[in-house]
């Protein structure tokens, strides 16, 4: 019975694992599906005009957690966040590969 309990919680592990993976891995996916693309502001926008609420709730998140760093940045190099961000922007518009959605100026494109 004990066997059978650790192999339980070792299928549970990898697959807490292998799904936190794929979550690592949507943002390239919605990027690819044209759903989301990289904005002017240094975060994530939803270019669709009807999101399902997974979608709102990720780009959320992920626009969370960048925040959160470039605060951090922010912070440690004695700057404003708004500077943060339009460098961020900046790299993250050039890092944009070619057929992904990039906001300029309010306006959605593909680069």
């Amino acid at each position: 019975m004990m066997k059978k309990l650790n192999y339980s919680i070792m299928a549970l592990l990898i697959s807490l694992l292998l799904s936190a993976q794929a979550f690592a891995l949507d943002i390239g996916s919605l990027k690819d599906q044209g759903i989301v693309g990289e904005m002017s502001t240094g975060y994530v926008g939803i270019v669709i005009s009807n999101p399902t609420a997974e979608v709102k709730s990720f780009v959320a998140n992920i626009n969370d957690k960048r925040r959160d760093i470039y605060a951090q940045q922010a912070k440690k190099a004695n700057i404003t966040l708004a500077e943060v961000e339009a460098i961020a922007a900046k790299r993250n518009l050039e890092k944009t590969q070619p057929g992904h959605y990039i906001n300029i100026n309010g306006a959605w494109r593909k680069k």
